[in-house]
């Protein structure tokens, strides 16, 4: 008994460690030259667990990306579908709507919480802008500068921090130019990370059950 109590003790002590030991998350994004990349990496005990290197979109010098879409269905005929709105069609559909309304609203504290949980450590992000008219690159480097102060305040209040975020955006009045790098740097506890998971988890269930009740009825 004396050793199964010491083995279940260690367990416990264990597994508490790890409920309150912290995950970093460092987060690198440069977009300038021909680096157009996106950096993850997550360390537990400032130990390397997670790494991943996301490539970004390159787009030209005008700043335009091309993109081809293709819809496979042109080249074939669609037939014509016909709908009858009644008034009890209308009103099955408005319910769903609200049930689907009033999850998501259930979800998004949840999914609050989750960002309120992360601290915020380190976080700079400096951009150079520039377009060919140089009033317009006055215009969208003063833009961007609202929406990134706007955005830093919102990251700060939400996570609760005291940390002051460093931001610039410097114009370019030579050449069109868009050039971009972010650091951050996020720690959450693993207890934390589990218990939001969880009432996601729950949240998302209530979610489907709702849906294979509404399925039920309506076959």
């Amino acid at each position: 008994m004396v050793i199964v109590g010491g083995i279940l003790a260690i367990l416990l002590i264990t597994i508490i460690f790890i409920m309150f030991s912290k995950v970093t998350v460092e987060l690198m994004a440069t977009y300038a030259n021909k680096q157009n990349d996106i950096f993850i990496t997550v360390k537990w005990m400032n130990i390397k667990v997670f790494r991943r290197s996301i490539p970004v979109i390159d787009l030209k010098s005008d700043l335009s990306v091309d993109i081809v879409e293709k819809d496979e269905m042109l080249n074939h005929e669609i037939p014509d579908k016909e709908k009858h709105y009644t008034p009890q069609y209308i009103e099955e559909q408005y319910h769903i709507i609200q049930k689907v309304v009033d999850t998501t609203r259930d979800v998004i504290p949840h999914v609050l919480n989750v960002v309120r949980a992360f601290r915020l450590h380190h976080f700079k992000w400096v951009s150079e802008l520039g377009v060919k008219a140089a009033n317009q690159t006055a215009v969208l480097v003063g833009t961007a500068y609202s929406l990134k102060s706007m955005g830093c305040h919102w990251m700060v209040v939400l996570m609760q921090s005291d940390y002051n975020p460093e931001f610039e955006v410097r114009p370019n009045y030579q050449k069109p130019t868009l050039q971009s790098e972010l650091e951050c740097i996020l720690s959450i506890r693993i207890g934390q990370i589990m218990r939001n998971a969880l009432s996601i988890a729950w949240q998302y269930q209530k979610l489907k059950r709702w849906n294979g009740n509404e399925r039920a009825s309506n076959s």
